[in-house]
């Protein structure tokens, strides 16, 4: 079979290998390229984190975690916030070589499984 994933150009390479190991014929077409964000919104966001007022973060790849931390350095942790949540346990893996730890990871690694996990993680501090 042959088989074409259109991603981001700075995708795990784990599903094209895995489909190739299973013989298919894999093209990737990297279709689009994360970029940071200006420094204006980087000053306004290390504002916020620095004043608190940042009760979580969350990562949906390890290259979101690694970005967001070369653009906004290290965040200093007060008073138990920001609490960090990560898509799964690849990407909390990245968060926690780069220093922190993802207090929040879903048993399910999608976007609905990471805002259950977040909303339940605030339910249960009440």
């Amino acid at each position: 079979k042959r088989i074409l994933i259109p991603r981001a150009k700075e995708a795990r390479e784990i599903l094209p290998e895995s489909l190739r190991d299973m013989g298919a014929h894999v093209d990737v077409a990297p279709v689009y390229q994360t970029k940071k964000a200006g420094k204006t919104k980087t000053a306004a966001l290390k504002k916020e984190i620095s004043e608190g007022r940042v009760d979580v973060i969350t990562f949906t790849s390890s290259s979101t975690v690694r970005n967001f931390l070369e653009t906004v350095g290290e965040v200093p942790i007060t008073d138990g916030k920001p609490v960090f949540a990560c898509i799964g346990p690849v990407t909390a893996k990245t968060l926690t070589d780069l220093g922190y730890m993802a207090v929040v990871v879903p048993a399910e690694y999608t976007a609905g499984g990471l805002a259950e996990a977040v909303a339940d993680y605030f339910k249960d501090l009440k």
